[in-house]
């Protein structure tokens, strides 16, 4: 009966000097861990820096000549341009520049025959610190030509007939979206006229 006594003593003991270990052990170190001061909430170096967001957009009228594949061709129709830009602390960054055309068809100054214009464009810019505007792009489509018996039938061609401009705040803001058509001498080659959608982003933290 006194060995089981002693046996119990030494293992209480045993358990009681691990625990003042542990405790030992574990309370400076939460002491040491309360002491640090908090740390702001700014990037590790080398991280991107915060960026703002702005975006716009805007369906523009189109109405003039342009320099077709083959033949003068007089254009009428709209292009839809959706414009996003983000901007880095120091002012430099990104614009992306989507395009898409609506109904937009045009009549051949010699043959009179009707072309019609197609398809979608995306264009990503880098923007400088205090950007050069207007940032111009030159969205690509495709002209489809008209089949004129007895001439083979002519794959659609790739075409840039129009100048989209994204007018940039020193901030890097859109401040609006313009385009217009180019000319058969490579001029402005028609009338334009944006369109607010009344879809502006206003600029935020990303």
């Amino acid at each position: 009966m006194r060995g089981h006594a002693i046996r119990a003593a030494r293992t209480f003991t045993v358990k009681l000097s691990l625990l003042l270990a542990v405790l030992g052990l574990a309370v400076p170190s939460a002491v040491a861990a309360a002491a640090q001061p908090a740390r702001a909430g700014h990037a590790a170096p080398g991280a991107p820096a915060a960026l703002g967001v702005d975006w716009r957009s805007a369906t523009i009228a189109l109405s003039g000549p342009i320099a077709g594949a083959s033949e003068q061709i007089n254009l009428t129709g709209t292009i839809h341009v959706t414009v996003v830009t983000r901007t880095g602390a120091d002012g430099g960054g990104t614009a992306q520049v989507i395009s898409s055309l609506g109904n937009t068809r045009g009549v051949g100054a010699v043959t009179g025959a009707t072309y019609r214009f197609v398809g979608a464009d995306v264009d990503r810019v880098t923007v400088p610190p205090n950007p050069i505007t207007p940032l111009t792009v030159l969205p690509t489509f495709l002209q489809i030509n008209p089949v004129l018996p007895p001439n083979p039938i002519v794959p659609p061609n790739p075409i840039a007939p129009m100048r989209v401009l994204v007018n940039l705040m020193a901030a890097g803001g859109i401040a609006g979206i313009d385009a217009s058509l180019i000319g058969p001498g490579g001029g402005d080659g028609g009338t334009d006229g944006g369109t607010d959608l009344g879809t502006d982003g206003p600029v935020e933290s990303a």
